[in-house]
């Protein structure tokens, strides 16, 4: 410990602890992300010279007071979290920060793996980026002109069929990385399970597990918090930087596609900025215009919308047929009971 200064963790329930962090954290240019579980601060007195928060194995919202930076303060917040994460089993961490803190962590032994224009991320520990690379070879078809698709699919619908089908129409191997981050309605294995099925008759198209890299609460947080901020563009940016540097390379991914995003913010945004940034990667942009039932355009909050008004006939628009059969399923029965007490977005 630094001599003269404790660490305390901060009580983000009890609002006066919870306004001071925010107060200190603005005066770094830095907010509170909705996301953040726990933090922790070194305080000289009664006030705060340095903290650190964590949102799942993902350190953030960190900062140092000026005159306390050159103090290895960053060593002890660091150290504290990472103790606090092998106690979980957890021996794996990224931090999410601004690029001018690249040097103290790189001190701390962090690789840092992607940036945005705001915002880097870096990582620790074992099964990094390299193990998840060497992972992604074995689908490798030796196939040149490949194509990508990221995915949520909560659930499976015929949009997502549809733009599965075309995208495999225009390239010799198609790959779907289907978001592995657990804050859907629909659980991950469930999620990944529906796309099989779905796209089983397609010869030409691999699913693949996105893990922590391929839109994560890593590369891309504000994907799940669904707030629109400043911070939004950048962290697309890092997805994509990611996304272009690692993955695109080691299956020959020439082609990265989407569907149109006429309803979420977030998306959307991501779209516009993948537009821009992958071609300036060698990558091609292409956005598919989306299925459209009844003149609106099929989705899946579309379908948690019509499970929530118990419209089990209108779904038949909607969804391919296995994911209509598992709907009816015993298995399903949970998910559709937490789709009814939720307006969540995912």
């Amino acid at each position: 410990m630094i001599e003269g200064l404790t660490l305390k963790d901060i009580d983000l329930s009890f609002d006066k602890d919870r306004k001071r962090l925010i107060a200190f954290l603005e005066m770094h240019d830095l907010s509170l992300d909705e996301d953040v579980e726990g933090s922790i601060a070194l305080f000289d007195g009664s006030e705060i010279v340095a903290t650190c928060s964590l949102s799942g194995k993902v350190l953030k919202c960190f900062a140092v007071r000026e005159d306390y930076r050159g103090r290895n303060l960053a060593s002890v917040l660091v150290g504290e979290m990472i103790k606090r994460l092998s106690s979980k089993g957890i021996y794996k961490n990224f931090v999410f920060t601004k690029p001018d803190n690249l040097i103290i962590f790189e001190s701390l032994g962090y690789k840092h793996i992607a940036s945005g224009s705001k915002v880097i991320l870096l990582e620790y520990g074992m099964d990094g980026i390299e193990d998840y690379v060497n992972r992604l070879k074995r689908y490798d078809r030796n196939t040149l002109n490949n194509g990508s698709i990221v995915m949520n699919c909560n659930p499976f619908t015929l949009g997502h069929r549809f733009l599965v089908e075309k995208a495999s129409s225009l390239c010799e191997t198609l790959y779907i990385f289907v978001v592995q981050e657990e804050r859907s309605l629909f659980p991950f294995k469930i999620r990944k399970m529906l796309i099989e099925k779905g796209t089983g008759d397609l010869k030409n198209v691999i699913i693949i597990d996105g893990g922590d890299y391929v839109v994560s609460s890593a590369t891309f947080p504000g994907y799940f918090i669904r707030k629109q901020s400043e911070r939004i563009e950048s962290e697309a940016e890092l997805d994509i930087d990611l996304f272009s540097r690692y993955i695109a390379p080691t299956l020959s991914i020439k082609r990265r596609f989407v569907g149109s995003e006429p309803y979420d913010p977030v998306t959307y945004t991501y779209n516009r900025v993948m537009s821009k940034r992958l071609p300036e990667r060698g990558i091609e942009f292409v956005e598919i215009p989306r299925l459209e039932v009844g003149g609106k355009a099929v989705s899946a909050s579309l379908v948690r919308e019509r499970i929530r008004k118990g419209d089990f006939e209108g779904l038949a628009e909607l969804l391919p047929r296995t994911t209509l059969e598992f709907l009816m399923s015993e298995e399903a029965k949970g998910i559709i009971e937490r789709i009814k007490k939720t307006l969540s977005p995912h």
